[in-house]
């Protein structure tokens, strides 16, 4: 079987992913040290599995922070007989 290369073709990991991988990364190891002392009583799979949350949850409020609708505007009460201006 020959091997052959496909220059032209687009990679498998594009460098989104890669920086999207580094950036989570990089959050994981920031919230592991800064939240290890507290977290002494889980398991090494547990603390993972929270820190592999905790880092893709910054990560997504760094790049897409949230979007507030503005508030619906104030309903007026309704004027009641003998209100005047």
């Amino acid at each position: 079987m020959q091997r052959t290369e496909n220059f032209g073709a687009p990679s498998h990991c594009s460098m989104d992913d890669k920086r999207r991988t580094d950036e989570i990364a990089a959050a994981r190891r920031e919230i592991a040290r800064r939240i290890a002392r507290f977290c002494t009583t889980l398991s090494e799979e547990e603390l993972n599995q929270l820190l592999d949350r905790m880092a893709y949850v910054q990560w997504k409020y760094d790049v897409a922070p949230i979007v507030v609708d503005p508030p619906p505007p104030l309903r007026q009460a309704p004027r009641t007989k003998g209100y005047t201006d």
